[in-house]
């Protein structure tokens, strides 16, 4: 029972001769202030060091926010680029250097190879990836560089959602099959951290995601629930599908009238902590549309409609994000790119719309896509 007790104090042997002990809420304080990176190097002390740091520190700090944020003007994104041999070469961007006022030079860090795309989730500081047609789905951490792959989950033509439980701090993949054949062993779910290590089958609860067939568009984690778009299977129609991280139900959610989630140039996004679907105006394509969901519960709808804000950006320009903290819009293409690439930043704020030319070492190496990250935050949770 004795070694189950959380430590009391937080020293090292060393100090311990000198006669220096500090408690233990000023030493997790302390700990608090530091930068990631030193937070990641300060676990290796010892045991009791990683204990406190793991328990005290990482666990809390991801429901809370309270890890480093990366600076207010730091947008940060997730690259695909093709190079050589058709293989897909996935890494972390982030501002390097400052050209000149629109133009910026990213670093990179790679994180993953693949023969095929891959589809992205930006969760709580860590990237989940994976392949619809071949692949393992694989969280990587970019603030520790650590990656791990799960188990083959064994489903064909598969579509992962990944997302956070803050109530019960648990990362959970879903796994969809996008195909009709027997379709009552076509979703599992993994749950990151579970000894059992294995996709288990996943009840549907009151809804039923198998009438649909899963749109290829990036899924979003709000507040334990992760959202996405998907049509039914004789194509009249799309509709708006959450997935409770904690519950693992699936529930039909009510979408924007006159609003066409099927098309690509509609994105779900998180901003503030609300879903907002935001794409061009259905009559004029240079004014933006902003879907608000003010009450989750009762699924109550808002419309924003920013005037000339898509003025003479090309149509190829149909994917949206938003960046944190300041709440930009962030608009990038939808096709790949070579060398590099335009991207928009449109603050609803001011009113104010800004271009940034976004350069990679690898970028010279082949085409390339971009993925904005929201709310990026320096996450330093051990993967092993």
């Amino acid at each position: 029972m004795e070694e189950n007790k959380p430590p009391q104090d937080l020293s090292t042997s060393q100090h311990k001769k000198k006669g220096i002990n500090l408690p233990l809420d000023l030493a997790i304080d302390i700990l608090r202030r530091l930068p990631a990176k030193s937070l990641a190097r300060s676990r290796c002390v010892s045991k009791q060091w990683e204990t406190v740091i793991g328990d005290y520190i990482v666990k809390n700090s991801i429901v809370s926010g309270s890890l480093a944020q990366p600076p207010p003007d730091a947008r940060h994104f997730i690259m695909d680029i093709l190079v050589k041999n058709r293989v897909h070469a996935f890494s972390y961007a982030y501002p390097h250097q400052i050209t000149n006022e629109n133009n910026q030079f990213y670093q990179e860090k790679i994180f993953g190879r693949s023969k095929d795309t891959a589809q992205f989730q930006y969760v709580g500081g860590l990237i989940g990836f994976g392949s619809p047609k071949h692949g393992k789905f694989t969280i990587h951490n970019p603030t520790t560089g650590q990656c791990v792959s799960l188990p083959d989950v064994g489903i064909p033509w598969r579509f992962y959602l990944f997302g956070y439980d803050p109530l019960r701090n648990q990362y959970k993949v879903a796994c969809l099959s996008m195909s009709t054949i027997e379709p009552e062993k076509s979703c599992k779910v993994f749950t990151f951290g579970d000894p059992a290590k294995q996709w288990r089958k996943c009840s549907s609860g009151h809804y039923s995601p198998f009438e649909y067939l899963v749109c290829p568009n990036e899924a979003v984690c709000i507040n334990g629930k992760i959202y996405y778009t998907a049509m039914k299977i004789d194509g009249s129609g799309s509709v708006l599908i959450s997935f409770s991280v904690e519950t693992e139900r699936f529930n039909h959610v009510q979408a924007p009238e006159n609003i066409f989630l099927h098309r690509g140039d509609v994105s779900l996004v998180n901003y503030q902590g609300k879903l907002r679907c935001v794409g061009r105006n259905n009559l004029n394509n240079e004014d933006m549309d902003v879907w608000v969901m003010e009450n989750a519960e009762k699924q109550e709808w808002s419309k924003i409609t920013h005037m000339a804000v898509l003025q003479e950006i090309p149509s190829s320009m149909i994917s949206f994000a938003v960046s944190h903290p300041g709440g930009e819009i962030i608009i990038v293409p939808d096709l790949f790119c070579k060398f590099a690439s335009d991207v928009y930043c449109y603050s609803p704020n001011n009113n104010r719309r800004s271009r940034l030319v976004i350069q990679t070492p690898t970028s010279s190496q082949g085409y390339f896509r971009i993925w904005p990250v929201t709310e990026p935050v320096e996450n330093i949770m051990s993967l092993s």
